[in-house]
């Protein structure tokens, strides 16, 4: 402290600079009159502390940018890679400028102008480390410094230091409170926000005395907020900026924790570790209420055992007797008496599987696992009524009380387990016939044929272990029974048989019939660019491809025709680009608009990482070439790959007509612009185009009279024309249209390294077309989405379709590692599908993955699933849909336990419904291979609805041809409901002469 400087004056100071430590230091030693001091002068200070901040970052990015655009550094750069773009830097003798490409060439990877900056670099990636100065940061070798510009922390130094001042000067309750202010929010450039480190705030509260910390503790514990379900933030895991501070302070303080629910979820929302959880001190407080806290099922209800997982800690903590076993399962049990959703007792359910409880553990909680048997989800019930079953112990009124408990439930499945127990029962203590006859009554009434058939079978072979007075329970009860079955149970039992109705048999019910799909709408023309600077500027920051598209043909027209009203309709659109690496529409647009209004002063784009998708990299190049040639004097008139349908396409004649025009004027197409041409044509063009077509002279004339000749009919010939030649064979190929890739999908549960699982590979072999750029393109493998990097891969994603939307597979197949996974849903929309249903080609096991991922989106993906049915049912109205492919990936997922099997069935029978009854059945037939019963399981009700479905889509279509699977299932021993249905299968599908 200076010598005239007071308390205040001086922890301002250190405020004011950043400095974290000696804020800690100095709000440590303060004395009670001090910390009146200053908590009087804190809450003024706030704003004040921001406004300066804000003035000092403004001045700094003021100087940076200045530095950043000297002219003679723009105009080398812009020369440079004018250079490298320039149409005659191929002009060789013997070459022209349609030739295969150098490494190097203008944006290519191994370009000197593009290569990545060095590991060796990494000193001028580190900030200062004093007081004031920003976290360290070490960027990656795809960043750069300048693309942090809008995300650093200069402005923000203040606010860690004053939130620790106010925590070690105001009181209990107005700690907590300032603690919170969101004042002292920060987020980071994603919008997540940035918790800061926890231990300065430890160490100023621990100068407080032992009862003003344990208060604090208590009272954040308290501030701990449920996780918002489906919330942003990756980063905060917990839920809760508090809960890291609050279980900290609780230890450290040895305060009891509060009984606060959240408080609980997030503790068991961190990683499991043995062997911090033996010296946990909040342990013993905290895990009785593991079993009774709200909330605690959903956050572990997809947990399985692992190095990390509360399943694995707490076996191991039991198996070692650090927490006692009664507890865990004690726990369990009156959790599942607490009841809840099947899928929140599902955590409990495994942790008490897992710990493989004795008989003698089960015999001495009878009462708890009878009590479970009614109540309880269906698989809850069936977990109790499996360790009851064990049991040789059990009285009568108990074995009555379970069966009870059972059989008046509506789940077919768990009532067919439970009359199987009963058979057992009765056939090894047949005394007891008599006492559970009341039970067995129980399901005489129920909604499926099944059990009541079983249960009068159960019924009459145990007949002869009945009193009078247990036979006359079930006379008297047989009344909800179908008429035979009435009549098969009165003539054991006694009593007076009905008139037996005649069942309508299966081949009289009502027969499916499914409606019709409409029509897909035809491809709408595409809008055109405008015509004038006024209504460009209305549209030339618009999001999407399609008003991209017409904003970039209309700057390069209006660029030619009418630049003075370009550049002033422009100007007001210009804005600062802080970062380097121009990765969005956006950057991009605001980048050609402040070139043309301000020559030069554009900062300086540095080169795409190797990160950038595919797709993305040929988009990107698309408008840097035109950056390039605004800045080099030299836009063609017009571009030649606008779009004339809404798909994407382009119609060939146009494309003829724009290439006359450019011939007629003199100028060359820009490279990645024609390329973009040729695939936006679309799979069959009018041979009379291409007969045009062949009347243009110049190379990229020639190039594009020889793609159109190949995708017409019947060729120019027979026209009159003469075929022009087509280009040499080279490094990129024959130069013939682009054949369809064969796309392959794969899954994979690999690591990438980078924190992400790899959830699907995909392949792409393209045979080369002899274009540069898109032979580029689609030899790149599509790389997977990572947590870390989803940014830099997808800013175009909405412009793939338009890309290749003759080729929807090869799209859908760069797509598919953009499907999320539990990331939140902004990595690829769902309209996506409908762009592609509406785009042309085949579509295969690419395309189906995204649709069966779409049809039944993961909970927490928030996706609503419309636009995936509007595209299934398009394409299942063309005829395009790859059902198999379909069905199989709905298997895999249903194996994969990401979906139910019956929620499968649902969907596969409502579309059936709905029109696509065809599609729909190469669906099932793909699918139920993969889904039947093995041999020895017991069928579920799902199972039996798939096969059902199978019957009544073969009956509808006419389908022929024995499923080997479903033969096998049809050979079985039996006359379960399953294997009659496999039957009648079998049957229509290979009907007997």
């Amino acid at each position: 402290m200076a010598p005239h400087e007071t308390t205040w004056d001086a922890l301002r100071r250190l405020i004011d600079a950043g400095d974290v430590p000696g804020t800690v230091a100095a709000v440590a030693a303060f004395d009670d009159a001090a910390r009146r001091l200053v908590a009087r002068e804190l809450p003024d200070h706030i704003q004040v502390a921001r406004d300066d901040a804000r003035k000092a970052e403004a001045a700094r990015r003021a100087g940076r940018t200045s530095s950043r655009h000297e002219p003679a550094a723009l105009s080398t750069f812009f020369q440079e890679l004018w250079h490298y773009n320039r149409p005659s830097h191929l002009q060789a003798p013997g070459h022209d400028d349609l030739s295969p490409r150098p490494q190097g060439v203008w944006l290519g990877d191994s370009s000197p102008l593009f290569q990545e900056p060095r590991q060796d670099d990494a000193p001028r990636h580190l900030q200062g480390t004093g007081p004031g100065a920003p976290s360290p940061r070490f960027l990656e070798p795809w960043e750069d410094e300048d693309d942090f510009d809008f995300e650093t922390d200069a402005d923000q130094g203040w606010i860690e230091p004053m939130r620790l001042a106010g925590a070690g000067v105001l009181s209990p309750a107005a700690a907590v409170a300032w603690i919170n202010r969101r004042d002292f929010d920060r987020w980071d450039l994603n919008g997540f926000p940035v918790i800061a480190d926890h231990r300065p705030l430890l160490d100023v509260i621990a100068a407080r005395p032992p009862e003003w910390q344990a208060d604090v503790a208590v009272r954040l514990a308290l501030r701990v907020r449920p996780r918002r379900r489906g919330g942003r933030s990756g980063r905060d895991r917990d839920g809760d900026r508090n809960l890291a501070l609050a279980l900290a302070l609780l230890r450290a303080t040895g305060a009891a924790p509060p009984d606060h629910d959240p408080l609980v979820v997030g503790y068991v929302s961190r990683d499991a570790r043995p062997g911090s959880l033996r010296t946990d001190p909040l342990l013993p407080h905290l895990l009785p209420r593991l079993f009774t806290a709200q909330g605690v099922g959903r956050a572990l209800r997809d947990q399985q055992h692992g190095p990390l997982s509360w399943l694995t800690a707490l076996r191991t903590l039991a198996h070692d007797g650090v927490v006692s076993r009664d507890l865990l399962l004690d726990g369990c049990r009156r959790r599942f008496l607490l009841g809840g959703d099947a899928h929140d007792l599902r955590f409990f359910a495994r942790l008490h599987e897992s710990l493989s409880p004795t008989e003698a553990e089960v015999e001495g909680a009878a009462i708890a696992y009878l009590r479970i048997l009614p109540t309880a989800p269906g698989p809850i019930a069936e977990l109790a009524m499996r360790h009851l079953r064990r049991l040789t112990t059990l009285g009568p009124a108990d074995i009555a009380e379970g069966f009870e408990g059972l059989l008046f439930r509506g789940e077919t499945g768990l009532v067919s387990a439970a009359l199987a127990w009963l058979a057992a029962v009765l056939r090894d203590s047949p005394q007891l016939a008599d006492a559970l006859a009341p039970a067995l009554t129980l399901t005489f009434g129920h909604r499926s044929r099944s059990v009541q058939e079983k249960a009068v079978r159960l019924a009459v072979r145990h007949a002869r272990h009945f009193t009078p007075l247990g036979a006359a329970t079930l006379s008297e009860a047989a009344g909800p029974l179908d008429d035979d079955l009435h009549n098969r149970l009165v003539a054991v039992f006694g009593g007076e048989p009905v008139e037996e109705q005649p069942r309508t048999p299966a081949a009289t019910q009502p027969a499916f019939v499914p409606r019709k799909l409409p029509v897909p709408p035809s491809p709408a023309p595409a809008e055109a660019p405008p015509r004038t600077a006024r209504h460009l500027a209305g549209l030339f920051l618009q999001d999407g491809w399609r008003a991209g598209e017409r904003a970039l043909a209309a700057f390069v027209r209006l660029a030619a025709e009418d630049r003075d009203g370009l550049r002033a309709a422009l100007a007001p659109l210009v804005e600062p680009l802080y970062g380097r690496r121009w990765r969005t529409q956006r950057e991009w647009m605001v980048a050609l608009a402040t070139e043309l209004t301000a020559p030069g002063t554009a900062a300086r784009p540095l080169p795409f990482d190797q990160r950038v998708s595919p797709m993305d990299r040929f988009i990107i190049r698309r408008h840097a070439e035109i950056l390039a040639a605004l800045e080099a004097g030299a836009l063609p008139p017009l571009l030649l790959a606008t779009p004339t349908v809404s798909t994407g396409h382009l119609d060939p004649a146009e494309l003829v007509a724009r290439l006359s025009e450019l011939e007629a004027a003199g100028a060359t197409p820009l490279p990645a612009d024609f390329e973009q041409a040729l695939l936006r044509l679309p799979r069959h063009v009018d041979p009379t185009v291409a007969a045009r077509a062949a009347a243009l002279r110049s190379p990229h004339g020639r190039r594009a009279a020889h793609w159109l000749a190949a995708r017409s009919h019947d060729g120019p010939s027979a026209h009159g024309a003469v075929r022009s030649p087509a280009p040499a064979a080279g490094a990129h190929g024959s130069g013939e249209p682009l054949r369809d890739p064969d796309v392959r999908v794969a899954w994979s549960g690999a690591d990438d390294g980078l924190g992400s699982r790899v959830w699907m590979t995909v392949t792409v072999t393209a045979h080369p077309a002899g274009l540069p750029l898109a032979d580029e393109m689609l030899a790149a493998p599509p790389p997977h989405v990572n947590v870390v990097t989803d940014g830099h891969l997808g800013a175009f994603l909405g412009w793939w379709p338009s890309v290749l939307p003759s080729h929807r597979e090869v799209v859908a197949a760069h797509l598919v590692p953009h499907q999320p996974l539990g990331y939140g849903d902004g990595v690829l929309p769902s309209s996506m599908l409908g762009e592609l249903a509406g785009a042309g080609g085949p579509a295969g096991a690419a395309f189906a993955v995204l649709l069966a991922h779409r049809v039944m989106p993961v909970p927490w993906l928030g996706a609503d699933p419309a636009e995936a049915f509007l595209a299934l049912r398009r394409l299942a109205a063309t005829g395009d849909l790859p059902a198999a492919e379909f069905g199989a990936e709905l298997a895999r997922r249903v194996l994969r336990e990401e979906v139910p099997l019956r929620a499968v069935v649902d969907l596969l029978e409502a579309e059936a419904a709905n029109g696509a009854h065809e599609a729909m059945w190469h669906a099932v037939v793909a699918a139920l291979p993969s889904l039947l019963p093995a041999p020895g399981d017991r069928p579920t009700s799902a199972q039996t609805g798939l096969v059902t479905l199978a019957v009544t889509l073969a009956r509808c279509t006419g389908a022929r041809g024995a499923i080997p699977a479903v033969t096998a299932l049809a050979a079985r021993p039996g006359t379960s409901r399953i294997i009659r249905q496999a039957q009648a299968l079998q049957n229509l599908l290979s009907p007997t002469p």
